[in-house]
């Protein structure tokens, strides 16, 4: 079974470097269009990156939902969800959890 945790955000560089790569608006299209797929999902669903985001996609759609997850976080907002990654990162889940400041369901929090 692949394994894509090495994908996972560990510093914020990543995004300078991709928006210099793709280049401003391509870089926030991209990343509108995860974040919408991750607003959309259902609770208790679950988006399999491995069958679903091109191979020359992966890093970055994982950092980016990890951009998200971790602004959810921050947010320190009440919500009746949360997304988190399994193991290999070879998919995300939207849970019905509560996620809060207390919880630790941060982006590098992975969970099977």
């Amino acid at each position: 079974m692949p394994d894509y945790s090495d994908h996972i955000m560990k510093n914020w560089d990543w995004c300078t470097e991709y928006r210099s790569l793709m280049g401003k608006e391509a870089y926030w299209k991209y990343v509108g269009s995860v974040y919408g797929l991750l607003l959309d999902m259902r609770l208790d669903s679950f988006f399999s990156i491995e069958k679903n985001v091109k191979p020359e996609n992966r890093d970055l759609f994982i950092k980016v939902c990890c951009r998200f997850m971790q602004e959810q976080f921050m947010s320190g907002e009440p919500r009746n969800f949360c997304h988190s990654f399994n193991s290999e990162c070879t998919e995300i889940r939207c849970t019905g959890l509560s996620f809060s400041k207390n919880n630790n369901n941060k982006c590098n929090a992975v969970t099977t």
